[in-house]
């Protein structure tokens, strides 16, 4: 949201991209434009600001990036350079993690019961907890199933 809120979000999705430099001509020692033609002092002062502006914003970014993951992930992903590649890795790591945090906790909804004279509030409010958490990834699991997860659950005096 930080990101967001500084209207920095295309240095993540990959819309933002970094200005190309001037060559530098190998035979006359000068910088040169993609048409092959001398830039103006002016052209390569416009050039050096979009340049500076795009690493900096860049910069911004990946220090925010930076301070909301774990050390070990951050000397995972230091190096790759653009946010945009630091996003990706974060998110292709996470993607594989979040798959088996849902399955483990769906085989818990699953295997969770109310022991003979438990707390049925407490048991409801655990399962509807983890119907919460499940949904907060993305996951819904149908009324009928729920239903049926919460009747399974109950000890066969109710």
């Amino acid at each position: 949201m930080a990101i967001g809120a500084r209207g920095l979000m295309r240095y993540l999705d990959g819309r933002a991209n970094e200005p190309t430099p001037f060559k530098l001509d190998a035979n006359t020692g000068a910088l040169a434009k993609p048409d092959g033609l001398v830039p103006t002092q002016t052209e390569i002062d416009e050039l050096d600001k979009k340049i500076d502006e795009y690493q900096q914003k860049n910069a911004l970014v990946k220090q925010q990036v930076f301070s909301m993951i774990t050390d070990r992930l951050l000397l995972h992903v230091q190096n790759l350079g653009a946010a945009l590649l630091i996003w990706a890795e974060i998110c292709q790591i996470h993607k594989a993690k979040t798959e088996l945090v849902q399955i483990d906790m769906r085989r818990r909804m699953q295997e969770t019961c109310c022991d003979k004279g438990a707390d049925v509030r407490a048991h409801f409010s655990e399962l509807l907890k983890l119907r919460e958490l499940l949904a907060g990834m993305g996951v819904s699991i149908a009324d009928t199933d729920f239903h049926a997860i919460i009747l399974g659950s109950l000890p066969e005096s109710y």
